[in-house]
């Protein structure tokens, strides 16, 4: 065989080999994860609601402290769903809510009036 051939032949093996290997490495810890689903918690929390934005589906609430997740008191925004029930809650409303964290997203569950 030629030098030529001889490097082709060891580089394509190469790559093979690199590859297999990637592969290994990346699926190899995944034998005891969980599915998504089963690790996102629900979070219940406190607070009045200071405006609601059908357009763009949001909900602004100025909540209390969640210690669940290490938050102090704030005003932030709440995405909520079609699914998402918003009877009788308006701007002003007290309310008792709970949310799930996706990433940067607070997603609402459920919301409803404070006793």
């Amino acid at each position: 065989m030629n030098h030529l051939t001889k490097t082709f032949i060891f580089s394509l093996l190469s790559a093979l080999m690199f590859s297999a290997q990637a592969n290994e490495h990346q699926h190899g810890d995944m034998m005891n994860a969980q599915p998504a689903a089963q690790q996102t918690q629900a979070i219940s929390a406190t607070g009045e609601v200071k405006s609601i934005d059908t357009e763009s589906k949001k909900v602004t609430i100025a909540h209390d402290a969640i210690p669940a997740v290490n938050w102090p008191p704030m005003t932030m925004r709440f995405t909520f769903t079609p699914q998402t029930p918003l009877n009788n809650i308006k701007a002003g409303s007290k309310v008792a809510f709970t949310f799930i964290q996706q990433g940067n997203l607070s997603l609402l569950q459920d919301i409803h009036l404070a006793q």
